[in-house]
């Protein structure tokens, strides 16, 4: 469960981690069914207590991220914090977007689910900072996606805009990039940083040569 100093994961349908830096803040929620997961985790083998938790931090609006936001919030009382360009999804006022297959599949998963909307308490911007971590807004994979990046530990977060497996970093797939242009240069300003370890949101993590891997995967694009 920890993939590096402080920092716990749990992997599912995608992958979201529990920080333990000035405060503890928790990076995405995962499916609906979560939320009693990372609490259990933190009380038992953390020796935390729910109210602990600080910050949600959500690296972009997809469902299989915030699936137990809603719970986890209400159980904490932690903030939530998203970049402005992904906001209104999670307050609902904007509808998903994607394919022909994927839109009905989120609404019948919602319905299922009963999602709630959540709304944010803290809107992230390029620079701003959760604890030790720099906000790197990283759009193409949805408008709002970021990064979050530790220049002291050289550790990063990249939601989906990155994937590891089987000794290479991916993309989450054209179908899923809407935006390639901007994918594109969002990736190559992640190149341009000093990394030690990529925590994805799906896969596994990158813990060995990883400027040298991200770089190969940017000559590519």
């Amino acid at each position: 469960m920890e993939v590096a100093d402080g920092i716990y994961e749990f992997s599912g349908v995608s992958n979201f981690y529990i920080v333990l830096d000035k405060e503890i803040f928790v990076i995405d929620t995962g499916m609906p069914g979560n939320a009693d997961k990372i609490i259990k985790y933190l009380e038992k083998e953390l020796h935390h207590e729910p109210k602990d938790i600080k910050t949600i931090v959500i690296t972009h609006h997809h469902f299989d991220h915030t699936g137990s936001l809603d719970k986890l919030k209400k159980i904490t009382g932690a903030k939530v914090a998203i970049n402005g360009e992904d906001a209104e999804y999670l307050t609902d006022e904007k509808s998903q977007a994607g394919s022909a297959f994927m839109v009905p599949l989120i609404k019948l998963l919602n319905f299922i689910y009963r999602i709630k909307p959540v709304k944010p308490d803290i809107i992230l911007g390029e620079g701003d900072h959760v604890g030790d971590y720099q906000v790197i807004h990283t759009p193409g994979h949805t408008p709002g996606s970021i990064c979050l990046y530790n220049p002291i530990t050289k550790v990063i977060f990249t939601g989906d805009n990155l994937q590891y497996a089987d000794g290479k970093i991916k993309g989450p797939g054209s179908r899923l990039i809407p935006e390639p242009e901007q994918y594109k240069k969002s990736i190559e300003k992640l190149g341009e940083l000093d990394i030690e370890v990529i925590l994805t949101g799906h896969g596994k993590p990158v813990t060995s040569d990883a400027n040298k891997k991200l770089a190969e995967y940017i000559k590519n694009l």
